[in-house]
């Protein structure tokens, strides 16, 4: 299931939206702790046992609950932002805008996501688990089961949107052509240590990095030379 839009920031390319929310949210993994700061924890983010980071939907206009309710209960969350330039009063200044709409990625464990999701929790009317429809209905909630990512991905998530690049994308596999099935790792430049596999898009040799269920983050242009293949037992597949 690819359900991420294309976003084509490139020159020659799609021009990007001026629709949005200009948002003051840190581009970085925000935690009670790191609140006051302007940086917040980072893809150094250090994995904890039975947790996983769950994909959540926000209704509109309910941003700033859930952020609040995820720093009262000590809830690890992450919100993606993407900057674009734009032309202010003759300066060029970077726009910050939500690099996936509607979406905040929480770490925590399965049973913790019910204070959260399920009613009486007072968020549960505005924030709703991102389900897998093309996996099989559980029953004990005969729903779709929720998407997570794993501790990997999400580093090389986190790292790819960390760069701040204009030129970053996030887009559905059909829009990518891969170059093999193979994993590699960036081993120097802004996406260092980002891994995924190689494809062309927009026009430029990428690192792409699945998203299960959801679809694909593109860095920008990486040459050969800045990658390293990865052994088959070191890769994440989840």
């Amino acid at each position: 299931m690819d359900t991420l839009p294309n976003v084509n920031t490139r020159r020659g390319g799609n021009k990007p939206s001026h629709a949005g929310l200009t948002s003051n949210v840190s581009p970085k993994v925000q935690s009670p702790q790191a609140e006051n700061s302007h940086t917040g924890v980072t893809s150094d983010f250090v994995p904890k046992a039975n947790h996983q980071w769950f994909v959540l939907r926000i209704l509109r206009n309910h941003l700033k609950a859930v952020t609040d309710a995820f720093k009262k209960a000590d809830v690890l969350y992450y919100i993606p932002m993407r900057y674009e330039k734009v032309e202010i009063s003759g300066k060029i200044r970077l726009l910050e805008k939500p690099f996936l709409p509607g979406l905040v990625f929480a770490y925590m464990t399965r049973e913790r996501t019910h204070d959260f999701v399920k009613q009486p929790a007072k968020t549960a009317s505005y924030l709703k688990y991102y389900t897998d429809k093309t996996k099989p209905i559980e029953p004990d909630t005969q729903l779709n089961p929720p998407i997570t990512i794993s501790d990997g991905r999400m580093k090389s998530f986190i790292k790819v949107v960390e760069t701040k690049n204009e030129h970053i994308l996030a887009t559905s596999k059909d829009r990518c052509h891969f170059k093999s099935g193979d994993y590699f790792k960036v081993v120097c430049g802004d996406f260092k240590g980002v891994v995924g596999q190689v494809v062309r898009a927009a026009g430029q040799q990428r690192i792409a990095v699945e998203l299960n269920g959801i679809g694909y983050v593109l860095t920008a242009y990486i040459p050969s030379d800045f990658m390293e293949k990865i052994k088959d037992d070191l890769i994440e597949h989840r």
